[in-house]
């Protein structure tokens, strides 16, 4: 059929209600031969209704209508178990739910292929009383219906190239059939693929009544979902209040990955209450991030609010482990977005364990607070040895910006030592002003840990900053005591400024008392002054630095002053081997010898000059001082660097190194503290051979010479990773010599055991005792239903066993565990609870 210019039709209605106005025009288009009409607006069979709500009036001001191709939208997930959508109709192919690079919801907006686009539509007239019906407004095309929570055969709808636009507090509604009345005020049904779009939410189902005053009831599988679509609400019926636009959910339940790491998180009510911004109340609680909870674990609750991208709280929460209660939250508070304040982490399991002082254990964090501006958990300890720890950590936090409080507070009963103690944190931040700051920080500590004894110590400090563009001064006092045996105070000064881009000084001077009564009694008071200038020219960076201390006991090097002056010029980089000379000149003052006398030091840093020839890379530099004292005394040092990196094969390196230092001069002439030089020149070699293939296996062997005629000790390293998850690594050194050879080596290993299950060993085997292995850790953890993983601990030196479950969806709250080549692969506790 030959296709002919767009035909536009138009269809206005004019509706009046309870003395009031309310306009709306329907518009329509057909694509079609020029000598055929439209179709018919009574053609309900294939039409599609949207209907503005509002407590005052209705609109269609803004409803955009699809252009004659459009984009398929994602079929909205099935539960576990169900069967999978059928394909898209689209052509080109789109990202299922979940999966990298596709999105997790979709909602299925409604469509079809419209062949005109609308005219604008007049702004209503306001209501002066009363509330309006639904205006339905039909168009041609119906789309598929709705993917349903319970079924997996459901059609994908296309999406259309943007969702209504609404003014605030209306409602718009779409749906393939209508049927009743189309009067305002008069009851009416739409079926057929349902969406009702108000403010953050879409509502959807298989049918929806409205009972002409305020209330639409959706039927059929209905669920909201949030216009991110990364959070979903299910239930067997919603009850739609247009005017208050809140949904009541029946049994609802709910989806959602905002703040999930990996997987979503499951949350339900008997009764579901959901504002026009998504934030819900329900009672009956039920919250997990597991897909199959009994297998898992679930946490049950009196009542649930749910605020989307911010948080999850359950009061009365019941964490269950299959079928078994095993702890009673009073209030858990599970964070919807990333966290980086450690007390605005949950911690949703206790950690249980057992160690030789304290006896068996139970650690938990209960956190609270609702809001930003207050938060924090509390710590619950219990020891069947020591006795109950209760701690307290908030924070507080004003409104307007101005002041962050932070408390800390630790109640420690020790019933072995027969005392209690106590542990104090305070850190309060005032912002007087955007240019005036002031910080006071107070801490008590008197529970250092089980195995440690010590008096009690606090500490103050309080620094007020003055912050301005091109200068900022600073004031501190400080104050620190350890029981009654020592005891320091101090005051402080700074100022920094900006003169120009090239000019910059800071001035600073302090003020400190310290006394002591450890053996004798004595009392040092201290005064010091700096000041340093710096001065970037274009060719040479100056610097001037006046340095000078006043106190009863001599100590250290006064400069008064020195200049320190660094050429910049280009051409230094350009020599065969690249050379960076420094000239430092002042006058020094020694207190303890005394001596006071000028000094000038020459320095050259030459190098490093680099040459690669056949498969060689020779690496070297070298650093000249020259010294000279106004006392006559001269000085000098060389120190020389050099390496020879040999690739012998694909699997063979060899590196070759050698260092030297050469001193010339009087030791300790003319002061004792500066420029000391040992007299003894020495230099050193060592020699590494390397045997790797990737990251399968490395064998690592150094020697070293002093050349003094004495062998040293010859250290390997061998690593061995023949899986992913399988490592070895071994490290010790091997003392030639009668009665020496192999005494320990550091063994750290890992392996998978079983499905889901991982161990992780590490210790020192001892040769000199038959190969006893020493200083033993173990740690074993296990993913249960890829739900939650199980982490086990034991250290022998503490005698420590440590239990704890961390949730998969949140592993960035919890103790990560793994491999590190570098440091131990085992920590030495799953978390901290002290200061």
């Amino acid at each position: 059929m030959e296709r002919g210019p767009l035909k536009q039709r138009a269809l206005a209605c004019l509706l009046t209600f309870a003395g009031s106005m309310c306009m709306t025009l329907a518009l329509f288009a057909s694509a079609g031969s020029s000598s055929k009409a439209a179709t018919s607006f009574d053609d309900a069979a294939s039409v599609r209704a949207l209907a503005l709500i509002n407590g005052q009036g209705c609109s269609l001001s803004s409803v955009p209508v699809p252009a004659n191709e459009v984009a398929q939208a994602t079929p909205l997930p099935s539960p576990a178990g169900s069967a999978s959508p059928s394909p898209s109709p689209s052509a080109s192919p789109t990202v299922p739910p979940g999966q990298p690079g596709g999105p997790l919801y979709a909602t299925p907006y409604p469509s079809g292929s419209p062949e005109v686009t609308p005219f604008p539509v007049p702004t209503p007239t306001p209501v002066e009383s009363g509330s309006p019906g639904p205006v339905f407004l039909q168009r041609n095309g119906a789309p598929p219906s709705i993917a349903p929570h319970e079924q997996g055969t459901a059609q994908p709808s296309p999406s259309p190239s943007a969702a209504p636009t609404l003014r605030p507090g209306y409602v718009a509604v779409l749906a393939d059939k209508v049927t009743g009345s189309t009067k305002p005020g008069v009851p009416g049904d739409a079926t057929g693929n349902v969406h009702v779009f108000y403010r953050d939410e879409t509502l959807v189902g298989d049918r929806a009544h409205y009972d002409g005053i305020r209330t639409i009831t959706m039927t059929g599988n209905p669920y909201i979902i949030n216009n991110t679509k990364n959070s979903i609400l299910y239930a067997d019926k919603i009850t739609f209040d247009t005017i208050a636009q809140k949904a009541t959910l029946e049994n609802g339940r709910g989806e959602s990955s905002q703040g999930v790491e990996r997987g979503l998180v499951y949350y339900g009510a008997h009764d579901f209450v959901a504002d026009q911004h998504g934030v819900s109340h329900g009672n009956n609680a039920t919250m997990t991030t597991c897909e199959r909870p009994r297998a898992g674990y679930h946490v049950t609750g009196k009542t649930i609010d749910v605020y989307p991208g911010d948080k999850i709280v359950i009061t009365r929460a019941i964490l269950w482990l299959g079928g078994a209660a095993v702890f009673l939250i009073p209030k858990l508070v599970i964070p919807l977005r990333t966290v980086n304040d450690e007390r605005q982490k949950p911690q949703f399991f206790p950690e249980v364990g057992y160690n030789s002082y304290q006896g068996y254990y139970v650690k938990a964090r209960l956190s609270f607070g609702f809001t930003q501006y207050y938060y924090g958990y509390y710590t619950v300890e219990f020891y069947t040895k020591q006795g109950l720890t209760l701690g307290y950590n908030g924070q507080i936090n004003k409104k307007n910006g101005r002041r962050q409080t932070g408390i800390n507070f630790m109640r420690v009963q020790d019933r072995i030592a027969q005392q209690t103690k106590y542990n104090i944190g305070l850190n309060d931040t005032e912002n007087f002003s955007q240019t005036l700051r002031a910080i006071l920080q107070y801490t008590y500590q008197s529970a250092f840990g089980p195995y440690t004894q010590f008096p009690p110590s606090q500490g103050l400090n309080a620094t007020l900053t003055h912050t301005q563009a091109r200068e900022s001064q600073t004031y501190t006092f400080t104050k620190q005591s350890t029981g009654t045996q020592q005891s320091s105070r101090g005051f402080g000064f700074t100022d920094t400024r900006q003169f120009t881009q090239t000019l910059q000084n800071s001035f600073s001077a302090n003020l400190n008392r310290s006394d002591s009564s450890y053996g004798e009694f004595t009392s040092t008071s201290t005064g010091k002054v700096t000041d340093l200038v710096h001065w970037l020219s274009k060719g040479v960076d100056y610097q001037l630095d006046f340095d000078k201390s006043y106190t009863k006991t001599p100590t250290g090097i006064n400069k008064e002053p020195e200049v320190t002056i660094r050429p910049n010029m280009p051409f230094f980089s350009h020599f065969m081997v690249p050379v960076a000379p420094t000239l430092t000149i002042g006058e020094y003052n020694e207190p303890s010898t005394p001596e006071t006398t000028e000094r000038a030091d020459l320095a050259l840093n030459m190098g490093p000059l680099n040459y690669h020839f056949l498969n060689n890379d020779f690496s070297a530099s070298m650093t000249v001082n020259q010294f000279q004292y106004g006392t006559g005394d001269l000085k000098a040092s060389v120190q020389q660097n050099m390496s020879l990196t040999s690739r012998i094969s694909d699997h063979i390196n060899n590196i070759i190194g050698y260092n030297e230092s050469n001193y010339n001069g009087p030791g300790v002439v003319p002061f004792e503290t500066l420029d000391l030089q040992t007299g003894q020149n020495t230099k050193n070699a060592t020699d590494t051979l390397r045997f790797f293939n990737g990251d399968i296996y490395n064998l690592s062997l150094s020697f070293n010479t002093l050349f003094n005629r004495t062998a040293q000790p010859v250290q390997y390293t061998f690593t061995l990773r023949p899986t992913y998850k399988t490592y070895l690594n071994l490290q010790g050194s091997f003392n030639p010599g009668p009665g020496n050879g192999f005494y320990q080596t550091a063994t750290q290993l890992a392996f998978p055991l079983g499905i889901g299950g991982y161990v992780q060993f590490s210790g020192n085997v001892d040769w000199k005792t038959k190969g006893r292995i020493n200083n033993k850790t173990i740690y074993y953890s296990r993913i249960i239903g890829d739900c939650y993983e199980i982490q086990l601990t034991y250290n022998q030196d503490s005698k420590q066993v440590n239990a704890l479950l961390n949730l998969l969806a949140f592993p960035s709250r919890g103790v990560g565990f793994g491999l590190n080549t570098n440091t131990s692969i085992i920590p030495s506790s799953f978390n901290g609870t002290g200061f």
